[in-house]
């Protein structure tokens, strides 16, 4: 019990000890400047980054006059002098940060930064360092690139510009992971914020990006334009000649035999090909003269040749206005349109064959063609006519057709001829044969295959007419009879009585038919909406999905730009 007696003010005494040391060391740091230090702004921060600049959101402290805000690429912490790293970017240091939000500068894009800030005021010590919960955040891209336009883009070439303003040091070429360019820029280059990048391969895409050391200030997604295609001679019109007549395509097939024979060829006389190349932006006639009456006569291809109309890069697609038809007649490995606008100028017809004819090929690429009124593509019923194949890749056909169909293969049953083989993908077609007659016939004569591949059809095929019409069930064709991934949207009628007339149907994979599509392609899935409910314009032939209407099906060149 004594020792118990003893204990307690012993313990009094080391409390009473300990209560004095702390109330001293708080006097002292009440009243020594070494001692008094600001609060440091809570990590609560946050931070809204763009490209170039911050808005920078924190809350104030007492007694705070200003703040200091450090950014650096390398790590920031607390052993660090202020300013220490390599790539610090110190603000405030003219006391200019006062309150929240403030906004910092200066910054790249596309970058990850370390963060970290402190109050300030006069006679007080600053703040510790606070630093960002989550340590960094990250700048947006910037885009300095201009929009790239058709004059930009070459077969083996990109131009590019910038905002000569920015400093930039270097661009990247992005073919894949595997294949990338830097490409160093000069004093030149950068004053003048622009570059040609040169020796690309045609119709590819490339990724381009515009550096400033390690960050990106801009990046564009650019195709190259196809280059002229190959044939034994390539003539391109001057300026001055505005008509495609048959005089000017006689002339070429001299040329072209010519060039044919010098590389060798064997029957050169015979066999002789060439690539008419029309300047971008032009505008040209497409029609020969008659001797007798001054009018306007069809343009035929001189037997033997094989051509190509390809519209040059640099600018707008050219575009041929149709006074007259084109002639197939003779013998021709090839016919080709690629990259042009044709327009019915009194034509009636693109092709409307009377003569006899054998083709390899007849193909049309990138074109756009309208307002033949009659029929895109017939073969009358006199002499044999034949063609392997009509490819047709990413093009569009509207308003035509009001008298036949858009392909209108009359063969006279059993005079032999016709078309073997139809191949069509990445196209739209929109207000086609609404008062006319069928996308395909071929009179009661048999075809190896037809394959249609992602076609948007809109308003297309009036008067309650077949689709595709053989003209009797006990035709059709001996190979791929296939409709894959099309878009079949409104009719001109809502008559359903004739939809497909063949020895069978075609298969049909991936396609859909809106509400107001009132034929019955069998095997197509019904939408419950109209066209109108899931394309932008329809009726002013912008068929880009509405949003949150996407379908992967039709033409691609409507798809968002994600798919």
């Amino acid at each position: 019990m004594k020792t118990t007696k003893h204990i307690f003010p012993i313990a009094l005494a080391l409390l009473t000890g300990m209560t004095v040391t702390s109330c001293r060391e708080t006097n002292d740091w009440e009243t020594g400047g070494s001692y008094s230090r600001l609060f440091a702004p809570n990590n609560k921060t946050s931070i809204n980054a763009s490209d170039i600049t911050a808005e920078v959101t924190f809350t104030g402290v007492p007694k705070a006059e200003y703040y200091i805000i450090e950014v650096s690429t390398d790590s920031l912490y607390d052993d660090i002098a202020q300013g220490g790293t390599a790539h610090s970017i110190v603000f405030g240091l003219d006391k200019s940060i006062v309150k929240s939000p403030t906004t910092i500068s200066g910054l790249a894009g596309d970058t990850k930064y370390f963060f970290r800030m402190k109050a300030m005021a006069t006679g007080i010590n600053d703040s510790k360092w606070s630093y960002l919960a989550k340590s960094t955040f990250k700048t947006l891209a910037e885009q300095i690139f201009q929009p790239t336009s058709a004059s930009d883009r070459g077969d083996n070439q990109i131009h590019v510009v910038w905002d000569a303003t920015k400093t930039v040091t270097h661009l990247i070429v992005i073919l894949d992971e595997e294949n990338q360019t830097t490409i160093t820029l000069d004093d030149a280059a950068k004053a003048a914020g622009e570059y040609t990048i040169t020796g690309l391969t045609p119709t590819t895409t490339y990724t381009i990006k515009i550096m400033n050391g390690e960050a990106v200030r801009g990046q564009l997604i650019v195709s190259t334009t196809a280059a002229m295609p190959a044939a034994d001679y390539k003539y391109t019109l001057s300026a001055e000649e505005t008509t495609i007549s048959p005089e000017l395509l006689e002339q070429i097939a001299v040329l072209a035999k010519a060039a044919a024979a010098e590389k060798g060829v064997a029957d050169a006389e015979t066999n002789y090909s060439a690539t008419i190349g029309i300047p971008a932006d032009a505008t040209i006639d497409f029609h020969g003269t008659s001797d007798t009456d001054g009018g306007a006569t069809n343009v035929k291809i001189p037997d033997g040749m094989s051509v190509t109309f390809f519209g040059m890069a640099g600018g707008e697609a050219p575009v041929i206005k149709f006074q007259k038809n084109l002639e197939l007649a003779g013998s021709h490995a090839w016919i080709g349109f690629e990259n042009v606008t044709v327009v019915n100028d009194g034509a009636g017809y693109f092709v409307n064959q009377t003569n006899e004819c054998n083709i390899a090929e007849f193909k049309i690429k990138d074109c756009e063609m309208s307002g033949f009124g009659t029929s895109f593509f017939r073969f009358q019923k006199s002499n044999a006519k034949n063609i392997d194949k009509v490819s047709i890749t990413n093009s569009i056909f509207h308003d035509m057709c009001s008298g036949y169909s858009f392909f209108h293969i009359d063969a006279d049953k059993g005079a032999g001829g016709g078309v073997k083989n139809i191949y069509m993908s990445g196209c739209t077609l929109y207000n086609v044969a609404t008062g006319g007659k069928m996308f395909i016939y071929s009179r009661e004569t048999a075809m190896e295959s037809i394959i249609i591949k992602n076609v948007t059809f809109y308003n297309c095929i009036g008067n309650g007419n077949y689709w595709v019409d053989f003209g009797a069930n006990t035709f059709g064709t001996s190979g791929e009879f296939s409709f894959t991934d099309c878009l079949f949207t409104k009719t001109p009628d809502e008559a359903t009585n004739k939809n497909i007339r063949a020895s069978a149907d075609p298969d049909v994979v991936g396609c859909y038919s809106t509400s107001d599509f009132f034929k019955n392609i069998k095997g197509a899935e019904k939408l419950e909406k109209s066209a109108a409910d899931i394309f932008v314009d329809p009726e002013n032939g912008d068929f880009h999905f509405k949003a949150g209407e996407e379908l992967n099906a039709g033409d691609p060149r409507w798809f968002p730009t994600e798919q």
